[in-house]
């Protein structure tokens, strides 16, 4: 006697289940992709400013009150691939200062500076973006420069104790992103000097870098024109 085969009748059954059950289910949930965005304020002020996101004040999404100066944000989330105008003000007044109009890729992490081009009263501040760099090198801390010093009176000089690298960058220029291998050996403390001031030496100490870290040094300037420095870390 021949045993039946239960495969066969039960396979189009199967099937028609499954696109039964597909076709009931809805995409009430999609998620809407991320990009991670931090600001900095670089300019000398006594006021505080606010950021805004298409009319939406920036503290909503990180938890962050208005920026003072030589200050900046942690990353904090936005929804991507999304024109967004971004708007700062003072914190005070509410007066408009600039405004930009940027889109923000999907899985990216960006920096917004906050700037002027020289220390006049009458030279209105702008806002540059920039996708940041988070991939880790576990073998290195990598490191990148960036130049908002705009009281500075001269470039300014970067290079390590070993004088593996030199490089001389003026106001809105930055450097790619340097590898640092031996960040356990005094020989990789970074030096800044001003081109003008060079018996003046600001230094990053090797203890301030891990492996695996990516960091942004942000140089800026005092009102007195004296150089000072930000290394803040990007993942």
């Amino acid at each position: 006697m021949k045993k039946r085969n239960f495969l066969k009748p039960t396979l189009p059954f199967i099937l028609f289940a499954i696109v039964l059950f597909s076709s009931c289910i809805k995409n009430d949930n999609f998620i809407v992709g991320d990009s991670k965005v931090r600001i900095f304020n670089t300019i000398i002020s006594d006021t505080s400013t606010n950021f805004y996101f298409n009319e939406a004040l920036f503290n909503s999404v990180s938890g962050v009150t208005a920026l003072a100066t030589s200050t900046n944000s942690s990353y904090f989330v936005v929804e991507a691939d999304k024109e967004y105008k971004i708007d700062s003000r003072n914190s005070v007044t509410g007066t408009s200062n600039s405004e930009i109009k940027q889109m923000f890729a999907l899985g990216k992490n960006y920096s917004i500076y906050y700037t002027k081009t020289d220390s006049l009263p009458g030279t209105k501040p702008k806002l540059i973006v920039y996708q940041d760099t988070v991939r880790q090198d576990l073998k290195s801390a990598q490191i990148m420069f960036i130049n908002y010093g705009y009281t500075l009176r001269s470039k300014v000089i970067i290079t390590d104790r070993k004088k593996t690298f030199t490089e001389t960058i003026g106001y809105g220029e930055k450097t790619g992103y340097r590898q640092i291998l031996d960040v356990d050996s005094s020989k990789s403390t970074i030096f800044l000097n001003l081109v003008d001031s060079t018996g003046v030496r600001d230094s990053i100490s090797f203890r301030n870098l891990a492996k695996g870290k990516v960091y942004t040094v942000i140089i800026e300037g005092a009102k007195n024109g004296k150089m000072k420095q930000r290394l803040v870390p990007n993942n």
